[in-house]
């Protein structure tokens, strides 16, 4: 019989697995015979609730009361699951029928009559069996809950029921009074292990057992050792640099730790039963030493892979090296108790021992357990002290306040339990011991499960991985986003599972998650909507795939198609971009569908939602039907230089609200979309992407005009950013104020260049006018006198100063 108590703590992983396939595989109610459920169902759950009230119970009675309530729950949500859909179906085909004739009005055909008739009656017996089940749900829930709180009621009796002090002579005379009895018990578990033993190495059995003892001594000895080494060199090889390495070994040392040598033991018990020689209550109890060395084994892995005193390097905890050494013999000899106390108080429950035997190995083996943790702390005390004495080690990093007050807290448990137990309440005092063993794994399980996960999703889920933006195509900071989030996700699932298990002796442990999680598979109502977990799931594989389809679908256009087309790269990025935004709300609708939304109801979203777009998300939504029109109309487009009121400068990006416009100084600036179709836009770059520059020379009236048209031509064809087609030109466009006012204009690549090809063009210009000996007309200066002899020499008024050259186009 294999021992409840192994199983009941360790189990977390293979409660995960059972949800999770109660989820994914419910109950199939189409054979269930509907009738003969719900009379057992009603009958069983008002037995079950007769008991309770009654308080004929023990906890293992309990136990079994929960697992059938949950079980007839279970079934009753399967039933309903079943009888929904059949029943909505039902409903339609009895639309389609029409309404029935009113009295007194033409018989409709009798097929149609008798196929309403017969749908009427099936419609009827759904509906009943969906509200009886309904209400066996309730009852099982209900007598759920009645059962968790007569078994918090029983675990508070029996754990403050006191006996008589075991420093007195009367708590051990009653444990003598029947000394015959169990030492008979004892005698016959001897004896049956030696049956069985020698049973196991008779001829014809003994190549089994020999075989088994081989791989089993083989495996105790050099298994974990030449595990941990191999996991060491594929670590330190095959991982990058970094906390991944230390975590990933430290929690490949628990499992190691456990398995290899629990695997030695059990292939010890495989070996010797091969053949079923064990005998009861030998058989029992050997099965019960297997699951006892697999716990004790995890025990010792986990506190060597937070101690790592043989590899500092490697410690992930930030503990100093006087402290690891100090303690490392601890993990080994704690596992060892755990283990001995364990076979003792199991060695009672298999042979039956009596009750005060029973209560004296449970204050042994709680004594034993308080004296292994008070040692533990005193040598951890002790190990400090002399590291603060020493100046401490700087190399270390100090253990955060919360270890500090843990160790206060645990200090004062032990005590308390020792507290307890010489005064007579030894099951509380077993309790308070063994919570403080069990509290010390689980949130050292719980660091290094949370510490690997966070570790892989840094490395390998982020975006320093190489692997992560190729193929889910999304920016680094949403990369690390998700990283952070699925870490955080899994943090908080394991702290609801540590909290769970630490509650379990209160009746609300692992089963009861269980039990209402399984039925949680069949989902929950709001109003008309019926969301399970399996469409949940579902809902966000098909988002999550949808959007990883769409990333490649962008990156083969962006890539491969488009580049291969005559399409203009502005086109190419309105063409992906569109495709990203009409892929996005196919994808959103696929998951809602997915999730139980039809079209129609998502309609009645969207109605829902209009009123609030109507009073506060106008600008957001005008926002966006621009960004459509900009990249259908294509006004403007990536690339263009184009100029908005004050800004002027070139499209980077045109996202679903506002639009980038990268200045001449470098930075950026965010235009809303609507803006762009609300004003004014000069595009530059619309029609023609090639640039002009424009200068106005003014020269002097007796200045040879064809030849400085001659030399202003040659500049220009000297300069190799002046385009050749279209021509340049050299007009002599007007004479003004004594000058000759020649226009000189020249076509480039691109509007962005022209201020430094303008400058280059009048450097070159005036350059070959000066050798030439031709100079500019100057500014005349204009007086003004009142027209007295007396007045002094007018001041200048105003000064008029030569046209200048214009801005470039």
């Amino acid at each position: 019989m294999m021992h409840r108590h192994a199983f009941a703590r360790p189990g977390l992983l293979a409660l995960v697995a059972v949800w999770l396939l109660a989820l994914a595989c419910p109950a199939t109610a189409q054979e269930l015979d509907s009738a003969k459920f719900f009379d057992d169902a009603t009958r069983q759950v008002a037995e079950m609730r007769a008991r309770v009230v009654a308080e004929e119970y023990d906890a293992a009675t309990l136990m079994a009361f929960r697992d059938k309530a949950g079980e007839i729950a279970g079934t009753a949500d399967a039933l309903i699951a079943d009888r929904t859909p059949r029943l909505e179906t039902l409903n339609a085909r009895i639309a389609e029928l029409g309404e029935a004739p009113a009295k007194g009005a033409p018989a409709e055909p009798a097929d149609i009559a008798a196929q309403r008739s017969a749908f009427g009656k099936t419609r009827t017996t759904l509906e009943t069996e969906i509200k009886r089940a309904k209400l066996i749900v309730s009852d099982g829930q209900q007598l759920g809950g009645e059962v968790a709180e007569a078994r918090r009621s029983l675990f508070q009796r029996e754990l403050f029921q006191r006996t008589a002090s075991p420093l007195t002579p009367a708590f051990w005379n009653d444990a003598l009074q029947g000394v015959d009895r169990d030492s008979a018990r004892l005698a016959a578990l001897r004896d049956g292990a030696s049956t069985s033993l020698a049973a196991a190495f008779e001829e014809g059995r003994r190549t089994a057992s020999w075989i088994g003892l081989l791989v089993g001594v083989l495996l105790l000895v050099f298994g974990r050792w030449g595990a941990e080494l191999a996991w060491l060199r594929a670590t330190s090889d095959r991982m990058p640099h970094g906390r991944l390495r230390r975590s990933a070994l430290a929690f490949a040392v628990i499992i190691i730790s456990a398995v290899l040598p629990g695997t030695g033991v059990h292939a010890i018990y495989l070996g010797l039963n091969w053949h079923d020689v064990f005998v009861e209550p030998f058989a029992s109890l050997a099965s019960v030493f297997v699951n006892a060395v697999y716990f004790g084994g995890a025990i010792t892995g986990l506190g060597r892979a937070l101690l790592s005193p043989g590899r500092p390097t490697w410690r992930l905890v930030p503990v100093a090296d006087a402290v690891a050494l100090r303690l490392r013999h601890f993990p080994a000899l704690f596992a060892t108790v755990v283990v001995v106390g364990f076979m003792l108080n199991r060695t009672n429950s298999v042979i039956g021992t009596s009750l005060s035997a029973t209560i004296a190995a449970t204050f042994v083996v709680a004594v034993l357990y308080a004296i292994a943790a008070a040692w533990v702390l005193v040598r951890l005390r002790g190990a400090l002290a002399r590291q603060d004495e020493a100046g401490g080690d700087a190399s270390q990093l100090k253990p955060p306040a919360w270890i500090a007050l843990a160790r206060t807290l645990a200090s004062l448990a032990v005590l308390t339990s020792f507290g307890c137990a010489l005064t007579g309440y030894v099951a509380l005092a077993a309790f308070l011991i063994n919570q403080v063993i069990w509290i010390s794994l689980l949130a050292g399980i719980y660091y290094i499960t949370v510490t690997l996960v966070e570790d892989i999703c840094a490395t390998w889920l982020s975006s320093r991985a190489k692997w992560t933006q190729g193929a889910t195509g999304l920016s680094s900071n949403t990369i690390d986003q998700i990283s952070v989030v699925l870490a955080g996700a899994f943090r908080l699932l394991a702290l609801l599972f540590v909290i769970v298990s630490i509650l379990a002796p209160f009746g609300a442990g692992p089963g009861e998650l269980l039990h209402r999680g399984s039925r949680l598979g069949a989902g929950i109502r709001i109003g008309e909507i019926h969301i399970t977990p399996s469409a949940v799931f579902s809902a966000i594989v098909v988002f999550l795939v949808g959007l990883f389809l769409i990333g490649l679908a962008k990156r083969w256009l962006s890539d491969r198609y488009l580049p291969t087309t005559r399409i203009e790269e502005g086109m190419r990025s309105s063409i992906t971009t569109l495709l990203g935004y009409a892929g996005g709300v196919v994808v959103f609708a696929l998951a809602l569908s997915a999730l139980g939304l039809s079209l129609e109801r998502i309609g009645w979203v969207a109605s829902a939602l209009s009123v609030g777009i109507g009073f506060g998300l106008q600008a957001i939504v005008q926002n966006f039907i621009s960004g459509l029109i900009l990249l259908i109309e294509r006004p403007v487009k990536v690339g263009d230089w184009v100029a908005l009121g004050t800004l002027e400068g070139d499209i980077r990006r045109i996202n679903v609200r506002a639009t980038e416009i990268q200045m001449g100084d470098r930075s950026t600036v965010i235009v809303p979309n609507s803006e762009f179709i609300t004003k004014t836009v000069r595009n530059v770059t619309l029609s023609n992407a090639e640039g002009r520059v424009r200068i106005v020379l003014p020269l002097p009236l007796e200045t040879d005009a064809r030849a400085v048209r001659q030399l202003i031509r040659d500049a220009l064809a000297a300069q190799p950013a002046v385009l050749a087609n279209p021509e340049p030109s050299v007009l002599l466009d007007n004479i003004e104020s004594g000058s000759l006012m020649f226009i000189v204009t020249a076509y480039i690549i691109s509007p962005r260049n022209a201020g430094g090809i303008r400058s280059e063009l009048l450097l070159d210009i005036l350059a070959r006018l000066q050798d030439a000996g031709v100079a500019l007309s100057t500014p005349q200066e204009i007086r003004v006198s009142d027209g007295h002899p007396r007045s002094a020499t007018p001041a200048p008024l105003e000064a008029s100063p030569a046209l200048p050259a214009t801005p470039a186009d």
